[in-house]
């Protein structure tokens, strides 16, 4: 079965590879214009100047294409079982066009021909994902990480710096919020710091504490405190490193405000918690390819540390679970079953399942009752 993502790579828009083998096991790699979609379960490929391989396909039917997909530099393999040739297959009428638009082009005096379509019955197809995952940009990979911090956590300024192999210096890949790199000077302080202390840091109010230190005795010094930095501090920062899967740290995410209220989520255990999941985050964006499936895994996992962070700080006054009481927070919104599951990234049956619950606790048997409790105890911003 050819799954719908992977029809961009049979466009023919850079050349494939077609893999035989002799009955000896004598391997033969040919290069191939365009693997051709037949149906979900069939590919063809012209019989132009492919004796070789066609050679090999009548002794060992068994045979591997490789293309790509342009759009996303990805790797696709097809394993593949050869049925034979074809003159009457309506592929084939597709190919002499082509060939025929390709002569005209090239003006040449001899008409490009193929003999037939090559029929061939698709075993499996995959995604080279092992090939893949280095093809993913900085700026692709953590770009939308920091869209999401700003969505859900109100982050307005925020930047990543990622650690180089061989090269102790941190590396900005991408920012948010600033017009240009020098105004994140300090940041990357701060991100250079949690690198050193192998720990996200969290810092509260230092402005006021620069201030106090440059009118006492950092003018007394010979460094560079400047009142030109102190322009540029803000009061509160936040840096959380990112480790590899060697265990190395790889990255930094890091974001700064002069409102307290925009890191006020991020108590001590909610930093280890983002400092956790976003390396195991950043481990699943590298082997995923589609991009929707790459926007629900950060989706998820966001939204998992905002669930551990409403859990452990002990903030919310209710007899429900962190889980249920978001869920009870989008009833009192007025959203369907449905719209809560795309919400919160639930199955609709978790969903059901969570309000069941709910109803059993509260000892109510309906959503009008449910969000009367949710606004009657204050609860409409608990779960954000």
């Amino acid at each position: 079965m050819i799954p719908e993502e992977m029809h961009p790579a049979l466009m023919g828009i850079v050349p494939a590879t077609l893999i035989t083998s002799s009955k000896q096991g004598i391997p033969n790699i040919t290069n191939i214009s365009r693997v051709w979609f037949v149906d979900q379960e069939h590919v063809a490929v012209a019989n132009h100047m492919l004796n070789k391989s066609i050679h090999n396909l009548r002794e060992n039917g068994h045979a591997f294409i490789r293309t790509m997909d342009t759009t996303t530099f990805s790797t696709w393999e097809l394993e593949l079982e050869y049925i034979g040739p074809s003159t009457t297959e309506k592929i084939f009428a597709e190919m002499q066009k082509q060939y025929e638009v390709l002569s005209m082009i090239l003006e040449t005096e001899m008409p490009i021909t193929i003999h037939n379509a090559e029929i061939f019955h698709v075993l499996s197809a995959r995604i080279c994902e092992e090939e893949n995952s280095h093809l993913l940009s900085k700026p692709d990979l953590f770009n939308p990480i920091l869209e999401q911090l700003e969505r859900k956590f109100g982050w307005n300024t925020s930047a990543v710096w990622v650690m180089e192999e061989l090269d102790p210096q941190l590396q900005l890949a991408t920012l948010r919020g600033f017009a240009e790199e020098s105004e994140t000077k300090v940041l990357k302080r701060v991100a250079q710091w949690s690198v050193e202390q192998e720990k996200p840091i969290r810092i509260n109010n230092i402005r006021s504490q620069y201030q106090y230190a440059l009118t006492t005795f950092l003018h007394q010094q010979k460094e560079t405190f400047t009142f030109e930095d102190f322009r540029s501090l803000n009061h509160n920062y936040i840096a959380i490193p990112i480790k590899g899967e060697a265990g190395n740290i790889i990255a930094v995410i890091c974001s700064q405000s002069n409102d307290s209220l925009k890191f006020s989520f991020f108590k001590d255990e909610t930093l280890l918690a983002a400092f956790r999941f976003l390396s195991l985050l950043i481990t699943k964006l590298l082997q995923l390819h589609d991009p929707n499936k790459r926007q629900f895994a950060i989706d998820q996992e966001l939204e998992r540390i905002r669930l551990v962070g409403s859990k452990r700080t002990g903030e919310v006054k209710t007899i429900l679970s962190p889980r249920e009481l978001q869920v009870a927070v989008q009833v009192a919104h007025g959203l369907s079953n449905e719209e809560i599951a795309k919400t919160l990234f639930l199955s609709k049956r978790t969903v059901t399942t969570h309000l069941e619950r709910i109803f059993q606790k509260l000892s109510i048997n309906s959503r009008a009752a449910l969000a009367s409790y949710v606004i009657e105890n204050g609860l409409m911003d608990s779960s954000q």
